[in-house]
Formats: structure tokens, C-alpha cells, sequence
């Protein structure tokens, strides 16, 4: 089985992109992080492939890493090779929106979530499946539709260990998580714990 990368990211060469190079700079970036922790060596060199051929004559680079090295290409002449040199400043500078994700013909998420360990505890202890991504989806999917608009106040996140789990929304569900995030200047695993909290009347710390 193919070793998945932790994350890939790309050197667009930015500050000399023309405008229009830049929308299609843009697409690729959307479709590269709708899904960004799935991605394999192969995966990662199509995606890279995919937006060289879109911007010919363009130097573009990518790195990654996963559990046992890190890895560096670029593409010449329509073929990808290892590199050695990534320029942080030709990143994407900007966050991506929903009009950005849609624009890509995306239409789910990738959305990592901390949960504490007593959360899971609780959801394990009601019988619950969330260990795989699917059923955590559905578990926050369902929590935010159900809480969004009642979300309580004076929430306070669980104390002890907690853990990064991968979540995958919709774009819309992930736009409204977002803007409600940078209204309410909290993160958007503060908002699902406690949309999850209030949707299925977990005990509040």
C-alpha cells in the first residue's frame, strides 16, 4: 500500500504570475487542498503534472513529507524530476474560499478537527462509530445542522489529551464553519466541540 504524504505544497513561483495564470494557479491550489492529507507520491506528481500542463513554460515545484522522508520536484519539459530548491514566497499566498472550492468543481473538505479524548470517550461509551472519517463526517455534519443556530454560550473546551482527526464537509457546511469562526475569532474545532456538545447533549466539562 502506498505511503500517504502528510501534506503537499507547491512553489506556484507567484509574485511572477500574471492574473489569469493566477486563477489557474488558484483552481489547482483548491483542488490540491480539498483533500490534502490523501495524497500518495504518484498522486502528488499527477497533481503537479496537471498544473504544469495548464501553465506552460512556468517553473513550478512541490514538496511533501511522510513517515520516512521528504520529497521535492519539479517539472521540466512536461516531465517531473527531483528537485532541490522551493521558494516558500511562491506559495499561494492568500486562504482559499468556497467560491474557490466550487470554481474547482469541489465539493467536500478536507477539515482537520482536534477532539478531546474524553469526548471520545463519550461518544465510544454511547455506542457511536467515529473512527473512520466517513462516520466522524456524519457525526459533525449532522451536530452543526442540528446546533449551528443554538450553539450555548459560555462553552468551555474538555480538559486533557486530544487529538487531530481528519473531517470531511461539504463546502457549504465548511464555508458557514469558517465565517462563523472568524466572527466569533475562535477555531473551528472550538465550534464543532461545541456544536457536537449542544447537538447531542454531551456532559460539559
Amino acid at each position: 500500500m502506498a505511503s500517504l504524504l502528510h501534506d503537499v505544497e507547491i512553489d506556484w513561483g507567484w509574485q511572477q504570475l500574471s492574473e489569469r495564470e493566477r486563477a489557474i494557479a488558484r483552481r489547482h491550489e483548491a483542488l490540491l487542498q480539498a483533500d490534502r492529507k490523501s495524497h500518495t507520491v504518484d498522486t502528488a506528481e499527477a497533481a503537479l503534472l496537471a498544473a504544469a500542463q495548464d501553465l506552460p513554460g512556468k517553473l513550478i515545484r512541490a514538496r511533501a513529507i511522510d513517515d520516512v522522508r521528504s520529497y521535492c520536484w519539479q517539472v521540466v519539459e512536461g516531465d517531473v524530476y527531483d528537485g532541490e530548491d522551493f521558494d516558500e514566497a511562491g506559495m499561494f499566498p492568500d486562504e482559499l474560499t468556497a467560491e474557490d472550492f466550487r470554481a474547482a468543481g469541489v465539493t467536500i473538505v478536507l477539515t482537520p478537527v482536534v477532539f478531546p479524548d474524553s469526548m471520545l470517550r463519550e461518544f465510544e461509551q454511547r455506542g457511536w462509530v467515529y473512527d473512520s472519517a466517513d462516520a466522524l463526517s456524519t457525526l459533525v455534519a449532522g451536530a452543526w445542522q442540528l446546533a449551528a443556530n443554538d450553539l450555548p454560550a459560555g462553552f468551555r473546551t474538555p480538559d486533557g489529551p486530544r487529538h487531530i482527526w481528519p473531517v470531511y464537509l461539504p463546502v457549504e457546511l465548511w464555508a458557514d464553519l469558517h465565517d462563523r469562526a472568524k466572527v466569533e475569532e475562535r477555531s473551528v474545532s472550538y465550534l464543532v466541540q461545541r456544536a457536537v456538545t449542544a447537538a447531542y447533549e454531551l456532559p460539559v466539562a
